[in-house]
């Protein structure tokens, strides 16, 4: 049965289930369906927060409206033995048929072509890994992909939440194997601390100790108050031999500014050491410390792995990184 209006025919009259299963969608948050399956299959709120990299109060909280939602439990622990209501179990398998459906359906039908579409990608970072890779993406996407806009950033990343806030976060492996289990990750490039000094400051031996470089003035990058030593060495590895710094700053570009007008020492990534050696009257000196090397990876939220163009980007920025070498 079809509608006339006007004498215009807009189609067929939604049936009084059509109208009612709408209804009923309406009043369920459709993103909290992936977190009630992982609920059902685990039967336990720790480890669904641990496969989401979610706080375990942020699922108990979608647990709650869940039940709202059904009118059900849907998980009750008797004890340490937590199980599914006879509600929880007959939704468990067309659940997760629906959410296969799901996944199948809002799938691209086509490809990502970079030559003709675009997309605007939000890039997490310090400045340093900027300072190394934007120059290269850059040229590639202005011969291969110039309608992509892409966007550089530094801003807290605290858990997958967070990094789903962006489209990618490059850092180094050990702070991002922080972030959770639902975090996709890209081996990019390896790297190691080492040390920059004025390049007529003679007083500095091609190798220091860590005891040289406590002993001697250094400027320290730090990325902010809030964040806790064990972050900050996850970020920068010789973190633990900067306890007496004469200046801090949250850029590891500015410290070779400060380093070349000054008799100060300053800790920072090889790849960007020589970076700042080229521009600047800099010299390169060995830090004989154990713990300095640094694997750099991209890592983004499982929850935006499907966006329009990401995957390409990841060809990309692996295509990027081996350039550097």
């Amino acid at each position: 049965m079809r509608r006339i209006t006007k004498g215009y025919e807009t189609g067929p009259v939604p049936t009084a289930a059509e109208r009612d299963l709408a209804a009923r969608l309406r009043k369920v948050n459709l993103d909290l369906l992936p977190l009630l399956h992982e609920l059902l299959r685990t039967r336990s709120v720790t480890r669904t927060a641990q496969s989401f990299g979610m706080t375990q109060p942020a699922v108990s909280r979608a647990l709650r409206q869940l039940r709202l939602a059904f009118d059900d439990p849907l998980l009750v622990s008797p004890g340490r033995n937590a199980r599914l209501t006879d509600r929880a179990q007959a939704v468990a398998n067309p659940l997760a048929r629906a959410l296969g459906d799901l996944d199948l359906l809002l799938k691209p039908a086509h490809p990502f072509d970079p030559a003709s579409e675009a997309v605007h990608l939000v890039i997490n970072t310090a400045d340093y890994v900027t300072q190394l890779l934007a120059p290269i993406l850059s040229e590639i996407c202005a011969r291969e992909a110039p309608h992509v806009v892409l966007e550089f950033t530094w801003s807290g990343t605290r858990n997958a939440e967070d990094l789903a806030r962006v489209d990618f976060m490059i850092g180094p492996r050990a702070f991002g194997q922080s972030l959770g289990k639902r975090v996709g990750s890209l081996p990019l490039w390896r790297d190691e601390m080492a040390c920059i000094v004025a390049a007529d400051n003679k007083a500095i031996p091609a190798r220091l100790t860590p005891a040289q470089f406590q002993a001697s003035r250094y400027v320290a990058f730090r990325r902010g108050l809030s964040v806790s030593p064990e972050v900050q060495t996850l970020l920068q590895p010789t973190s633990p031999l900067e306890t007496a710094p004469i200046c801090t700053v949250p850029d590891f570009l500015v410290l070779g500014a400060i380093v070349e007008k000054s008799d100060c020492l300053a800790l920072v990534p090889r790849k960007v050491a020589r970076e700042l050696a080229r521009d600047r009257r800099l010299r390169i000196v060995d830090i004989a410390y154990a713990k300095k090397q640094l694997f750099i990876d991209a890592y983004w939220s499982l929850a935006t792995n499907s966006r329009r163009g990401r995957p390409w980007f990841r060809e990309l920025l692996a295509r990027a990184a081996a350039r550097l070498g």
